[in-house]
């Protein structure tokens, strides 16, 4: 038998989950690499791409409020 023919026996366990620091690793790589959108092309592009903008200005909206969020009860708390 060789490599190539040879399959490993499927196991009943559940593989573990990556840990948090690699998890965040892989997305960071994978919005670093990821083709960026445009508008250009036929209708259904264009509307992924307004789409992509709309997300983009409510999850930074979104991840701004949170921080100041924080940062008034911390400074609130002192």
């Amino acid at each position: 038998m060789s490599a190539v023919t040879w399959h490993r026996p499927r196991t009943s366990a559940v593989p573990a989950r990556l840990p948090l620091r690699t998890r965040l690793r892989h997305l960071n790589e994978t919005i670093r690499w990821a083709p960026a959108p445009y508008f250009e092309g036929p209708a259904p592009q264009r509307l992924r791409y307004i789409g992509y903008v709309l997300a983009s200005v409510l999850g930074w909206t979104a991840g701004s409020l949170l921080v100041l969020a924080a940062v008034g009860r911390a400074l609130a708390s002192i």
